[in-house]
């Protein structure tokens, strides 16, 4: 866990705390409440895509090859050579 500090004008305490009211909430589980948000809404805003068949079949025998070792860090382009 990060902790984050912040400095509220007394306006903005005193908004952010009639809304934290208004839904049962103290100023601090509001602000987390707001971030939470918007991070989730970042998420959602990633684009996802399907693979084929095929791809999805190539990409879970990586994924199983580099668990068992097989795999090689490539560092640069000419270490692909020595492959």
């Amino acid at each position: 866990m990060h902790k984050v500090q912040l400095t509220l004008t007394p306006e903005e305490l005193h908004i952010l705390m009639m809304r934290a009211s208004s839904l049962g909430y103290n100023v601090t589980k509001y602000i987390k409440f707001l971030i939470s948000r918007e991070a989730h809404s970042f998420i959602d805003k990633v684009p996802v895509y399907t693979l084929s068949g095929k791809m999805e079949k190539l990409a879970k025998k990586a994924m199983t090859e580099h668990k068992q070792g097989k795999s090689r860090e490539l560092n640069e382009i000419d270490d692909l050579d020595s492959l």
